[in-house]
């Protein structure tokens, strides 16, 4: 079930000028200074009392369309005797413009994205969360204990993690000749014209162009920066008539393409369910850039700051973050738990991902030196997406 994430990943990129209109919405709710959880309103800086029984629900979550196992949906109904209700969206911004304006109502945003959470809490969305209700919370990997889109972790827990890098053909391309090469991999795929593509998303395909070029401050509005990632990425179309999509997860397995831009979700979910009859996954590699140059993305849980089941919320979080169910979980989803214990070790001796993909787990090293895409406001924004509607014209 791991492509309608990546469709809504790109989607959300291609409107994310769009939260812009959002963050007005949620600046208006706060007119009234409301700190109380009224589901809009200045920063909430109180969580939820100890203690509290449980609501009889049902609890309402908001969320991706198959971005949790319905099976652990279902456990969790068993467990506390409640229904869940899934209210699904198709980008970040149409999630909060949701919640901001009342036309939905949830108790858990089980799919915050790091880029909007700081406008959902400075908006008066999300609550802070009571730690005694998250007795699983020990299980989380350090690094995300204290995030940068939420220092002490106070209003969300991570839901799940992953990097961006190059999925490949290692029966096409040698792995040493591509961990020698890096990103101009991309660029020197002449042999394989035609089956080379990057992702489809603006900030993610410029930024690997200028990691290329040793850039890191990849959260820059400098229009030289940016004229020099366009003119990169534009020789792409001759040199390797280059594809702009987010199918590597399918694409890669079957042998249409040969080398992608694309995340270390993909090459997992692509061993698991997308490879012919008769191919193993040793045909699958995935490379990416060594600590300190590595682009992570994450996505949250947080409870919404109206939830009128808040005990429950918590509990269900709580649910989702212990060991066996986060195992189940991904294994049906595709995308890792943010859980010390499935580490690369674990879930490769599991089963769960095969050895020679060891690199789309990312190390500890990797997530505390990480590297992240972040919002650079309307008119920031509006200069990467304007280079990215002249690539997609042809530069």
């Amino acid at each position: 079930m791991i492509g309608s994430r990546r469709e809504f990943l790109t989607r959300s990129a291609r409107v994310g000028l769009a939260l812009g209109a959002a963050v007005p919405l949620l600046q208006a709710c706060g007119d009234d200074g409301d700190s109380e959880g009224s589901g809009g309103g200045s920063q909430v800086r109180d969580s939820i009392a100890d203690g509290l029984e449980p609501e009889a629900g049902p609890l309402r979550i908001i969320n991706y369309a198959d971005y949790v196992n319905p099976e652990v949906v279902a456990a969790f109904e068993a467990q506390y005797g409640v229904r869940v209700e899934i209210t699904t969206f198709d980008t970040d911004t149409e999630a909060t413009t949701k919640l901001a304006s009342g036309a939905v109502k949830a108790d858990v945003h089980h799919s915050v994205s790091t880029n909007s959470i700081g406008n959902l809490i400075q908006g008066g969305l999300l609550q802070p969360l009571n730690r005694s209700y998250l007795t699983n919370f020990g299980n989380i990997i350090q690094s995300f204990n204290d995030p940068w889109y939420d220092p002490g972790a106070v209003y969300s827990v991570p839901y799940t993690y992953f990097g961006t890098g190059i999925g490949y053909r290692t029966d096409r391309i040698d792995p040493a000749e591509l961990d020698a090469q890096g990103w101009d991999a991309i660029w020197m795929a002449t042999e394989f014209a035609g089956q080379v593509s990057v992702l489809d998303d603006e900030r993610e395909a410029f930024t690997m162009a200028m990691l290329r070029r040793g850039i890191t401050d990849i959260n820059t509005d400098d229009q030289d920066v940016i004229d020099q990632a366009l003119a990169d990425l534009t020789e792409l179309i001759d040199l390797v008539n280059v594809k702009v999509n987010i199918e590597g997860y399918k694409d890669i397995p079957e042998g249409t393409t040969t080398i992608a831009h694309t995340w270390s979700g993909d090459m997992i979910a692509g061993a698991a369910s997308y490879l012919p009859e008769g191919t193993g996954p040793e045909v699958l590699g995935f490379w990416h850039p060594p600590a300190g140059q590595y682009v992570l993305t994450n996505d949250c849980f947080g409870v919404l700051a109206n939830a009128e089941h808040p005990v429950l919320a918590h509990l269900y979080i709580n649910f989702l973050i212990d060991n066996a169910i986060a195992e189940q979980n991904f294994g049906w989803v595709g995308y890792l738990p943010a859980l010390t214990a499935l580490d690369a070790d674990y879930v490769i001796g599991a089963g769960l991902v095969p050895e020679n993909l060891r690199s789309c787990i990312p190390t500890a090293e990797e997530i505390d030196k990480a590297l992240y895409i972040t919002s650079l406001g309307i008119e920031g924004d509006a200069k990467w997406a304007e280079a990215w509607s002249t690539f997609n014209a042809g530069g």
